[in-house]
């Protein structure tokens, strides 16, 4: 089968795949190791740290669930924003990385908890946008904590862990260890396994369905800056980076985890693809060989479901 074959070929340790449509899973693979240091095998009931997939499957639903007014500060929509920094910017300003907020910082090398959120609301915005950025979901996972009265709630999904048995990621200097099921983003290991931007997990097939559950018609562009990346909410928009592959439609849209991971629908063609993988195992590296191998697999993908 063809897409056994890609898996076969991926760069990195293990992988984990699925075609799907609204109503069905198309086809989907599970290949590789899911632990070096073990030898351990993936298989499908293993969990996947979904990284900044978080963002589009947790924390861009449960905003929208609130049901408020996007145009408006933060800081008038909830007490803890007001007076702060960054509650000047809209709910659409975080969901599109147009608040001017830097992409991340090491807030983990000296906060912990609830001090994290309170010193991404009280970065300054200043960065040429829009620009992708964690802060703005570090903030929003947060409003909407504060606002509802209890944590995110996954949406099918798993936040913060443990989870067992996991695909480990990195080798982590700051921790001293390897990461295996708990989040591998140091500040949202620092704020106590979750945060709006990190945290999630799941299996390849909960994973692919909340990734159903998410397909739709292409979402409204709302901001683009001087690189021509194009946002939605939460969403990047093609070109999206390459995340689609180079033969990516002109309609599609998706996003991506620092990890290894990549989802990205095709409206017009009426298809979508996961990738989940462990690319930073045991350790870090050039995304250049996993970023060819997606090229590939996007690309067969659309020949198979043309």
């Amino acid at each position: 089968m063809w897409l056994d074959d890609l898996a076969a070929r991926a760069p990195v340790p293990a992988v984990a795949i699925a075609v799907f449509d609204r109503s069905a899973v198309r086809a989907s693979v599970v290949h590789g190791i899911a632990d070096l240091t073990t030898g351990r095998p993936a298989t499908r009931d293993c969990w996947w740290d979904l990284a900044s997939l978080t963002k589009v499957l947790v924390t861009l639903p449960a905003v929208l669930a609130l049901g408020l007014p996007r145009d408006r500060p933060i800081g008038e929509l909830w007490p803890r924003a007001a007076g702060r920094a960054a509650g000047r910017a809209t709910l659409d300003d975080l969901l599109a990385h147009r608040a001017g907020l830097p992409a991340t910082a090491r807030f983990y090398a000296t906060l912990r908890g609830p001090a994290i959120v309170d010193a991404a609301l009280d970065t300054a915005p200043g960065e040429p946008g829009p620009v992708y950025s964690d802060l703005g979901y570090i903030i929003l996972g947060a409003l909407v904590e504060d606002l509802t009265g209890r944590e995110l709630d996954g949406a099918g999904l798993t936040l913060g862990g443990p989870v067992a048995p996991a695909v480990a990621t990195e080798d982590c200097p700051w921790r001293g260890r390897l990461v295996s099921g708990e989040v591998h983003d140091e500040n949202a290991s620092a704020m106590g396994g979750h945060g709006g931007h990190a945290g999630a997990f799941g299996t390849l097939d909960l994973v692919t369905a909340a990734a159903q559950r998410a397909f739709g018609p292409a979402p409204e562009c709302l901001a683009e800056n001087a690189a021509g990346e194009r946002f939605a909410a939460g969403w990047w928009l093609h070109p999206a980076r390459g995340i689609g592959g180079r033969g990516a439609g002109t309609d599609g849209y998706g996003a991506s985890g620092f990890v290894g991971n990549r989802l990205w629908f095709e409206p017009s063609r009426g298809y979508g693809l996961l990738v989940l993988s462990n690319r930073v195992h045991p350790r870090r590296g050039d995304r250049a060989p996993f970023s060819a191998w997606c090229d590939e697999l996007f690309a067969a993908a659309a020949v198979e479901n043309a």
